[in-house]
């Protein structure tokens, strides 16, 4: 139980300041579970499951990534822990950068594993569709009153991504997380940062998305993962964890 909410996720005790993981959309945080087995640093381990995600009711709802990462600072301070070390994916990497971002984050390291909260040009594929989904839309308009919101439904559910049917209550949250730029906030991290990449990430590229939180964030460093895709922890378990083992321990 943290603050008035019921958290659920996995827990490895140690000594010293914590490193926490935070899952991306659709995820838990057992997604983490083959990374934390292999990780040997000897501080604690936390990664919970998101309002929402996982065993962790979604309560009043409301979320985004500013809520959670509100949320994520809420936890530090309850727990008493001075600093913690953060470790995002995906959607929860957008979620790590708010906690991080600014003078006096609770914050020693940071790292972006594959991370999204950037606004950057989608495929091609996403492009036809929300093109067809744009012109749909309009020709929704001369469709009588009564009859416009069911279809406006149906177009939804054929040219949504599957992340958005899958959404449910959370959908507002998608759609706020799909629209946003996070780089203004990017910029003023000043923790040091590790961007932890699979080469073969097809959502988000090491081209576009890596460079371009390289280019926002000072002194970051960039380590790309050959082998994997979007989730380097499950497709380069081993490796992935001396790497964050090195960057929390400070010696990467």
């Amino acid at each position: 139980m943290v603050g008035d909410a019921a958290i659920a996720g996995l827990e490895r005790p140690g000594v010293g300041a914590p490193v926490v993981l935070l899952h991306g959309w659709g995820a838990r945080a057992d997604t983490f579970t083959a990374l934390l087995v292999r990780l040997r640093t000897p501080r604690p381990v936390w990664a919970p499951d998101l309002p929402g995600f996982g065993e962790s009711p979604l309560g009043a709802g409301g979320w985004t990534t500013a809520a959670y990462a509100a949320l994520v600072r809420r936890w530090v301070e309850e727990a008493g822990w001075d600093r913690v070390s953060l470790l995002g994916h995906s959607y929860g990497g957008g979620v790590a950068v708010r906690v991080a971002a600014g003078p006096g984050a609770p914050v020693d390291r940071l790292c972006l594993c594959d991370a999204a909260g950037l606004r950057l040009s989608p495929a091609a594929d996403v492009r036809r569709s929300r093109l067809a989904y744009r012109r749909r839309r309009r020709l929704g308009r001369l469709v009588p009153p009564r009859w416009r919101g069911r279809l406006e439904a149906r177009w939804r559910e054929r040219y949504g991504s599957t992340d958005y049917r899958a959404a449910g209550p959370l959908r507002p949250t998608l759609v706020d997380a799909v629209n946003e730029d996070l780089a203004p906030v990017a910029r003023t991290v000043s923790v040091p940062t590790l961007l932890l990449w699979g080469a073969q990430d097809q959502d988000l590229p090491v081209a576009t998305a890596a460079a371009r939180y390289r280019e926002l964030i000072a002194g970051s460093e960039l380590v790309v993962l050959e082998r994997s895709g979007h989730f380097p922890f499950l497709d380069e378990p081993q490796r992935c964890a001396a790497i964050v083992d090195a960057f929390v321990d400070a010696r990467l």
